[in-house]
């Protein structure tokens, strides 16, 4: 039993990262979603920088400005089994500070100076994930005789507006409204298991709630956010990997008062990643990422480096 539970453990960390970036519309990354051991609790830690004109939560286009970022966030997840299927809880609590200037112009809004700073905690992400086809849920020995195959998952997400907001201000940590997450993870594992080519494709849709009290207005609300992910990862030896992603988003463009701000997104970006499994409990992922394409005058990069630690319980 000790063999088999030090070999599923590290069996797990070698494809199992809490998926943090999704909270703040960065992605999951890669080696988020194939399948784990039950009866398993993770604790992920995150920090992310991010030069870009969105909005702290990455999910709103704010053209003219230049925005900086730098976020925390503490992932706690837990694996169980429901009706034999895999299942997967978790709660992210988000922190940090953004710092933004320039002139910004949005729809029918008159023009205004951006030069603010705030820092604290944003909007929690909270997470439900179960498996469909492929994820049966097993305990740490039948992980490991386990041989993994095409994997689809279902997922229900949402960030909780309960973060730092204060109206009188052009930018925020917190929303001021609720961001649903509906998405369909899809995983197919190649070539040997030991060295294995691991292949994600995780389509998501987004949906918003109205926000009674954004800046210099009365109400705002937001067309939902298309979101593709696909990301390709490789071990290069047992405990190192490398990866790369790409990703499309389409949507998300606010309506201020009935005016349309023309902030519609539109483009694709695309990070890569290394991996490398310090301990079998312990692993660490450094990743970077930009907007590649765009029509809709985005511009981005990311820097995210990544710690995931197996709890002893």
């Amino acid at each position: 039993m000790r063999g088999h539970r030090f070999a599923a453990r590290a069996c797990l960390i070698a494809v199992l990262l809490a998926p943090t970036g999704s909270a703040l519309g960065q992605g999951d990354g890669p080696r988020v979603y194939p399948l784990a051991p039950v009866g398993i609790s993770v604790v992920s830690g995150t920090y992310m920088h991010l030069s870009s004109n969105f909005n702290f939560q990455q999910d709103i286009l704010i053209l003219g400005a230049d925005i900086t970022s730098d976020v925390g966030a503490l992932a706690l997840l837990h694996n169980f089994g429901l009706a034999g299927r895999f299942a997967q809880v978790q709660l992210v609590p988000i922190f940090g500070g953004v710092d933004g200037t320039g002139t910004v112009e949005q729809g029918g809004q008159p023009a205004y100076e951006l030069s603010q700073s705030v820092s604290g905690f944003a909007d929690p992400y909270v997470q439900f994930r179960l498996g469909l086809a492929g994820a049966p849920a097993l305990e740490l020995p039948e992980f490991v005789k386990h041989a993994p195959g095409f994997q689809v998952y279902a997922l229900l997400g949402a960030n909780v507006p309960i973060g730092s907001y204060e109206q009188s201000r052009p930018l925020n940590l917190g929303t001021n409204r609720w961001a649903i997450r509906l998405g369909v993870p899809m995983v197919l594992p190649l070539l040997d298991p030991k060295r294995p080519l691991i292949l994600e494709f995780v389509p998501s849709i987004y949906f918003y709630t109205t926000n009674s009290e954004p800046f210099r207005a009365s109400e705002r609300t937001q067309e939902p956010r298309l979101v593709l992910e696909t990301h390709a990862s490789y071990n290069l030896t047992k405990k190192l990997w490398a990866g790369a992603d790409l990703r499309y988003q389409w949507g998300a463009e606010t309506t201020t008062d009935g005016v349309p701000d023309d902030n519609r997104t539109s483009h694709a970006g695309g990070g890569v990643e290394v991996g490398y499994q310090l301990h079998p409990a312990f692993s660490l992922i450094v990743g970077y990422g930009g907007i590649l394409l765009e029509s809709d005058g985005a511009k981005g990069s990311m820097f995210r480096v990544r710690g995931s630690l197996i709890l002893p319980f």
